[in-house]
């Protein structure tokens, strides 16, 4: 069985014709190994929904439907927003038996996408088209968390990826993500943005994703510590595929740009358990050599990016809304040192985006491959300290930032600057600062 879930400002009968494909009989479908397919249809544009309506909402129509719910008894394919839905569904409804077998991933927004915050806009409206009866809303709460740093991503990825007990492993769901590196031509290439299909950027449709507390909430002077976690790969699977944009992966219409894209889609749906291993180190070699090509093309579009996502709280755990970050290389004194640094604000950092849910979340766009070529030297370090507001200094409360004498900063070598940093794929920060409050905000007087 095969159920095929839309995305956001779609509906169930854009993939029919994908559906008809996948029925026929070999080697044009999977026919043989499909008896029947269910196409999902939700509500994504009414203000009101939110995801955990939608989820609630699936697993009541999965019931009514009577979908089987026996471990790994059916496949699916999501594209875009449907990515968010299945993965809330599993972690909420099914995570001791997981239906799910084969879960293919086309295009997902996964930690979001740089269009969403624009959803409102005729941006939004160009590549989404002018349908649908409900052209005033654009489904505020779903576009919420789909948004760059949103804090709903960031809560799902701690629920279904960085857990012991994690969906997708050998023995539970196998997942292959497949995502473009093109943007749009014609008039909706308006939406098109650095390291995007048009929609979502590569890096954030990836799930094998890293998470890393950097905690300067203890002694001034003193290093930050520092606590480091990759997410379990073993049921994931990725690649890149040269050519095609958000919407021509799903092989709708007249089909995907590339043939490749079609064997990727059918190799994903009929692949056995004993298999994946191969199936993972085929598609990141495929994955490396695309990139390769990729990023000798002119212009920033194809280069390697990660999606760096900071948060920022307090020793007790409040947020911190009013900060920078700043990278810079050495002690930022030499002239070799100030154009370096220059370089990597103005050619590094390609995009700043502050959530606009929670202020104290935001997404860095990193280029990692211009990086790369900024530190030749062993001897370098790229530092990176953060300075909040309130000053401690100038107010009754408040924190420590970065100076000379007061928190210090992250120094990084090259080696771990290629290891924090790192093309396609997103990475969790947090940060964590020591609140401090002067003598006389609290004080006890004798009589």
């Amino acid at each position: 069985m095969l159920v095929i879930i839309h995305g956001w400002s779609d509906s169930f009968s854009s993939f029919r014709s994908l559906a008809k494909r996948l029925a026929s009989p070999l080697p044009d479908g999977i026919g043989a190994d499909v008896q029947q397919i269910y196409l999902g249809d939700y509500i994504s544009l009414d203000d009101q929904v939110t995801f955990a309506d939608l989820v609630e909402a699936m697993d009541r129509a999965w019931t009514d439907a009577a979908l089987p719910r026996a471990p790994r008894s059916v496949d699916a394919i999501v594209h875009s927003t449907g990515g968010l839905v299945i993965r809330d569904w599993m972690s909420r409804f099914a995570i001791d038996s997981v239906p799910i077998h084969r879960l293919l991933m086309l295009a997902p927004a996964n930690f979001g996408s740089p269009l969403a915050h624009t959803g409102r806009s005729v941006i939004g409206r160009a590549v989404k088209g002018w349908k649908g009866t409900r052209l005033f809303e654009t489904g505020t709460q779903i576009l919420k968390g789909l948004e760059l740093a949103s804090s709903y991503s960031w809560l799902l990825a701690e629920r279904d990826l960085f857990v012991d007990n994690s969906v997708f492993a050998p023995g539970r769901v196998l997942c292959t993500v497949l995502v473009g590196n093109t943007g749009y031509s014609g008039i909706s290439a308006v939406a098109n943005k650095p390291g995007t299909d048009g929609t979502v950027r590569v890096s954030t449709a990836n799930l094998k994703a890293a998470r890393m507390l950097i905690d300067f909430s203890h002694e001034p002077g003193k290093a930050p510590l520092i606590d480091y976690q990759e997410v379990d790969d073993s049921g994931l699977a990725f690649t890149v595929v040269d050519g095609e944009d958000h919407g021509s992966i799903t092989a709708k219409g007249r089909g995907t740009n590339e043939s490749i894209t079609w064997s990727l889609i059918c190799g994903a749906l009929m692949l056995p358990d004993s298999g994946f291993i191969a199936w993972q180190k085929r598609l990141a070699s495929h994955c490396l050599q695309v990139s390769e090509v990729a990023k000798k093309r002119s212009g920033e579009h194809f280069k390697g990016y990660q999606n760096t996502v900071v948060r920022v709280v307090d020793n007790h755990g409040a947020a911190v809304n009013d900060y920078i970050i700043e990278f810079y290389i050495n002690d930022d004194k030499t002239s070799r040192e100030r154009r370096l640094t220059q370089v990597i604000q103005e050619e590094v950092i390609e995009g700043v985006h502050v959530f606009s849910g929670e202020k104290n979340y935001r997404s860095l766009l990193i280029n990692c491959d211009r990086l790369y070529e900024l530190l030749p030297r062993e001897e370098d370090r790229l530092r990176m300290s953060i300075t909040a507001y309130p000053e401690v200094s100038s107010g009754k409360v408040g924190y420590r930032t970065y100076t000379d004498d007061d928190i210090g900063a992250l120094s990084l070598s090259l080696k771990q600057v290629r290891d924090m940093f790192r093309p396609h794929r997103t990475l969790l920060i947090t940060l964590c600062l020591k609140r401090y409050q002067q003598e006389d905000v609290f004080r006890f007087k004798a009589v």
